[in-house]
């Protein structure tokens, strides 16, 4: 699994980060679509952080705000290539697990996130 995730790392297009294009959500769908073939983000429309946030706003949270388009998140081992909840200095972002860290899409790049940091996450196995 790990070898379909790094794919589809390297055919996510790199360009500068702007939200609902290249932002944390998009690129978790984006990772996920390319390992289950679904779309898991075709009713989430936003062009600026203020449409983002208050998407997530309607919903509660972020957490809350993925559940309603993955369900519960999963109890106990994720499967690389996974959608996570991290927790960043700066707040919350999305992801995706790859061995022992989280790899995000935040407004610098991307980061490698130790898995302690993992809030929580959609076991990939089961969407």
């Amino acid at each position: 699994m790990q070898l379909r995730v790094l794919q589809a790392l390297n055919k996510w297009e790199k360009r500068q980060f702007g939200y609902g294009d290249a932002d944390c959500c998009q690129f978790t769908g984006f990772v996920v679509k390319e390992l289950t073939g679904k779309d898991y983000l075709a009713d989430f429309h936003y062009t600026s952080e203020e449409q983002a946030e208050q998407i997530i706003k309607t919903n509660g949270d972020l957490k809350s705000t993925v559940s309603s388009a993955l369900g519960d998140p999963t109890e106990g081992d994720l499967t690389d290539g996974s959608p996570v909840l991290v927790d960043l200095l700066e707040g919350e972002a999305l992801g995706i697990k790859l061995g022992k860290f989280a790899v995000c899409l935040v407004k610098k790049g991307f980061v490698r996130i130790p898995e302690e940091s993992i809030i929580t996450g959609w076991d990939l196995c089961r969407l």
